[in-house]
């Protein structure tokens, strides 16, 4: 795979007191997925979407495309863009801190998307604003524009390096009273042996964290499928079967979980417990190609009647 070399998304300065800060944002992560198109099997080729009347089903002009908010059923208030204009955030290149709180303060599920925050020209007040945050332990909040959109952000320094996190709104986060399964739990009565054969289960799956441990394997799976069905080869899917777990009481639950996890630390002990457990669907090829050249040849079917793979979800 080809790795394209991480291109600055914004452009701008910090604006710290009276000392602005030249910076670029770089996306933090970068997403991967495996995406299908949708094609007609006698031609294969692309299903297009075409923008159609509700009402009538014919197709509408750019022309006649407004927009409008929904307001009630099948009722809607049409706004036109010149109307939004003033209400547009200035486009700035600055991002304004306005105060510095402890990381701790700010509930993860603020957190939003992740930038790296590089230095422009001048490194120097950018060194010197890290190694401050750093020292003291805080954690900048700003706000900034990026692409016509207001966004708030944390900035907190680690190893001498700025990363930035926009946050969600305060009424954009869903309220946990408002779900009714979380309700009530405090008057669960568990009791003081459960709890420590749960924290025993705890502290034997303990360990540091490695993020290279955990992988897509999903993904991974569906591209090398294509990457064989690319190369014309055939293969099969071999189903593994998942026993059901049997019903037992909690703590004889507790109680193997802990011992099955110790077992395990004992035969693997530089790997975690999702290594010795997690099953993968085994694409294999067929290693005879004669074979399946002669079965196609017998079959004496269209190339449009093979059977396909089932759509992935």
């Amino acid at each position: 795979m080809m790795v394209t070399m991480p291109r600055p998304v914004w452009n701008g300065t910090i604006s710290f007191g009276l000392v602005a800060i030249p910076v670029k944002l770089y996306h933090a992560v970068r997403k991967q997925s495996v995406s299908f198109n949708q094609l007609d099997d006698r031609t294969m080729s692309r299903i297009r979407y075409k923008k159609v009347s509700a009402l009538d089903g014919e197709e509408v002009p750019d022309d006649h495309i407004v927009k409008g908010y929904e307001v009630a059923k099948d009722r809607y208030v049409v706004v036109d863009p010149d109307e939004l204009e003033p209400f547009m955030p200035a486009v700035t290149k600055t991002v304004d801190l306005e105060e510095f709180v402890d990381m701790d303060e700010i509930d993860p599920v603020f957190l939003d998307s992740a930038y790296y925050v590089a230095p422009g020209a001048n490194p120097k007040p950018y060194v010197l604003l890290a190694r401050a945050m750093e020292e003291a332990g805080k954690v900048a909040i700003g706000r900034f524009v990026m692409r016509n959109k207001q966004y708030t952000a944390a900035i907190r320094a680690e190893g001498g390096t700025l990363i930035m996190s926009t946050l969600a709104y305060a009424d954009e986060v869903v309220d946990p009273a408002t779900i009714d399964e979380l309700q009530g739990l405090d008057d669960i009565d568990v009791s003081a042996k459960e709890v420590a054969m749960a924290e025993s289960l705890v502290d034997s799956l303990t360990a540091a964290f490695e993020p290279e441990k955990f992988r897509d394997e999903y993904r991974e799976q569906v591209l090398d499928l294509i990457q064989i069905k690319a190369s014309g080869e055939e293969f099969t899917v071999l189903e593994e079967a998942v026993e059901k777990p049997k019903v037992v009481d909690l703590m004889a639950a507790l109680e193997a979980s802990v011992q099955a996890a110790k077992e395990a630390r004992g035969r693997h002990p530089s790997g975690g417990a999702a290594q010795q457990t997690a099953t993968r669907k085994n694409v294999a090829r067929k290693s005879d190609a004669k074979k399946s050249s002669a079965k196609k040849s017998s079959a004496k079917q269209p190339a449009a009647k093979k059977s396909r793979a089932k759509k992935s979800a």
